[in-house]
């Protein structure tokens, strides 16, 4: 009766999913059949290649919230918030793929009930995350274009140094450009836009849109045909948006890809649960 008892018991608890850390020694009297071994094997592979992207999408984060720091003044603090969320639901992702490969290799029911819960849970926020790319992809380019024309506007002034010509002296030199939409011209009095500047620098541009920086090198280059041998001649705004787009796609169709592989182990812990508790 005791063992009948038992025995009883540690059914129940398998069905509601209480493995007691799935002991081998319990769980060696149950073998999976050729097609729950795919099951498993599968699952673990996915498993293996979501963690393996959930580094991915934490680097990736990493390296995006390096350069939106360095180009903050242009695309806001969104930006590298934005980044930030990557980096977490990198590492989250990394966790949960290692809690996965555990489950299945364990025969553990308990882990893959969790591994189930939070991948469903981490499948919604990278909807989210996704959508919330999308939104912030089509109001960066305003962003972009209104803060680069401040910072022209007020470049040179010494009182504006660091919130002005600091942040565009490292996007023109990092990212090969001069200006903003029509290039050299615009440190101009005929561009008129880089207001301060040319009240004593008139026809030359900053050293910073310079091919070669050095001191005086854009002197009398500020005109609609300047030498592209001497300065760059395409304007910054185009540029810091292909910049930030270019790696938001990069991250946004690795978290495309990894939810696909989401979707997948989701289906296969559902099945090799369902294969375990209705094996004992």
């Amino acid at each position: 009766a005791v063992v009948s008892t038992q025995s009883t018991g540690i059914h129940q608890a398998h069905h509601l999913g209480l493995d007691y850390g799935a002991n081998p020694a319990r769980i060696s009297h149950y073998h999976l059949d050729l097609g729950e071994s795919c099951v498993k094997w599968i699952l673990f592979a996915l498993n293996f290649l979501i963690s393996l992207a959930g580094l991915g999408l934490a680097g990736l984060g990493i390296y995006v919230a390096t350069a939106a720091q360095s180009y903050e003044e242009f695309f806001g603090s969104g930006s590298v918030s934005l980044s930030y969320i990557f980096i977490g639901t990198g590492i989250l992702i990394t966790m949960i793929g290692f809690l996965g490969c555990c489950g299945a290799m364990r025969h553990s029911t308990f882990m893959l009930l969790m591994y189930f819960i939070f991948i469903m849970v981490t499948f919604m926020v990278q909807v989210a995350a996704i959508i919330a790319v999308l939104v912030f992809k089509d109001d960066v380019k305003n962003q972009i274009k209104d803060a680069a024309t401040t910072k022209l506007a007020e470049y040179g002034n010494p009182i504006k140094e660091d919130v002005a010509t600091k942040p565009l002296d490292v996007v023109q030199k990092g990212l090969k450009c001069c200006g903003i939409d029509t290039g050299p011209i615009e440190w101009s009095t005929e561009g008129a836009k880089a207001t301060y500047w040319i009240r004593t620098h008139d026809n030359d541009v900053p050293d910073s849109c310079c091919v070669t920086v050095t001191t005086n090198c854009g002197k009398n280059e500020a005109k609609a045909v300047p030498d592209p041998s001497i300065v760059h001649t395409e304007g910054c705004e185009d540029k810091l948006y292909d910049y930030l787009n270019d790696n938001l796609l990069l991250i946004g169709g690795l978290g495309v890809s990894i939810s696909f592989l989401e979707l997948f182990g989701l289906c296969g812990s559902f099945m090799l649960r369902r294969a375990i508790l209705h094996g004992y």
